[in-house]
């Protein structure tokens, strides 16, 4: 049940990571959001890391992943429609 809630949060970082988050002029702006949740990811690696199995140990390095690339594709998308 926590690893579906855990996926529901995700699904929703990365949606506003790529359309909301990425629009500022600013690139650092929609960097803060994937920086605390890796943090948050990492801390919960860490107080659970005796009870993670090899896939959850693997969705949780995807879901560090992902959000970094939702905030540079989102931001390529805003400059290119700057431009």
């Amino acid at each position: 049940m926590q690893l579906l809630i855990l996926g529901v949060i995700a699904i929703v970082i990365f949606i506003l990571e790529e359309y909301l988050f990425t629009a500022s002029r600013h690139f650092w702006i929609g960097g803060i959001v994937p920086v605390l949740w890796t943090a948050f990811l990492a801390y919960l690696v860490v107080v659970n890391a005796m009870n993670l199995t090899v896939r959850e140990y693997a969705l949780a390095i995807i879901a560090v992943i992902i959000p970094y690339v939702c905030w540079g594709n989102g931001y390529q998308r805003h400059q290119r429609r700057r431009s």
